[in-house]
């Protein structure tokens, strides 16, 4: 499991890792500092226990890394972690099985739950590499030393992921693109970009 370091790193192949849900902080604020929302529990699978999960990442093979996972009930029930046995995909979702899931009745009594895992539970990533997480919260700055804000959130387009820079009065759409993101140091919790000309003043 990955254990979060803090680290300075010059990113000329950044790449971003999306395993959250865009708006777990605003549907739990009290968890979402120690948990990432991966996903919700859709359906029953079978009569054996398992149980269809549709990912917020939209890659149902990120839940055969996973060897735990916590699992809350709607609206903002208990949670309760269990060990993941074995995963599968089936089209955009992941099959689990559970360990203490053992009959449809049960895996019914989970429809509906969200699935979190622990932040220091994601797999290793590489230097140039970063989950959503890691970078929210983060204060951006030009390489010329303009302060900017910081990160509220990011989203994906087709082209590359954005990163939303919240300042006073100004909210900026960064690309994350390895020629704009020149240095990220979770230590100092800075971000340093060379937005090309134009790209500030087209923000709002």
């Amino acid at each position: 499991f990955l254990q979060r370091q803090a680290r300075s790193t010059n990113v000329p192949g950044l790449k971003l890792w999306n395993r959250m849900a865009r708006d777990s902080e605003r549907r739990n604020p009290e968890l979402a500092n120690d948990l990432v929302m991966i996903g919700e529990i859709v359906k029953p699978h079978g009569i054996h226990g398992k149980i269809k999960v549709y990912p917020y990442s939209e890659r149902p093979e990120n839940f055969k890394l996973y060897k735990e996972v916590i699992l809350q009930e709607p609206a903002g029930g208990r949670q309760r972690l269990y060990k993941v046995l074995n995963s599968r995909e089936q089209g955009k979702l992941a099959i689990l099985q559970l360990e203490g899931v053992a009959s449809r009745e049960a895996a019914e009594n989970l429809q509906g739950s969200m699935v979190w895992l622990r932040k220091d539970d994601f797999p290793r990533l590489d230097a140039d590499e970063y989950y959503w997480h890691q970078l929210k919260g983060l204060t951006v700055i030009s390489d010329s030393g303009r302060m900017l804000g910081k990160v509220s959130r990011l989203f994906s387009t087709p082209a590359h992921d954005i990163m939303v820079v919240t300042g006073t009065g100004h909210e900026y759409m960064i690309p994350v693109k390895g020629d704009i993101i020149r240095k990220i140091d979770e230590q100092e919790g800075i971000i340093t970009i060379s937005p090309p000309i134009g790209l500030l003043e087209i923000n709002i």
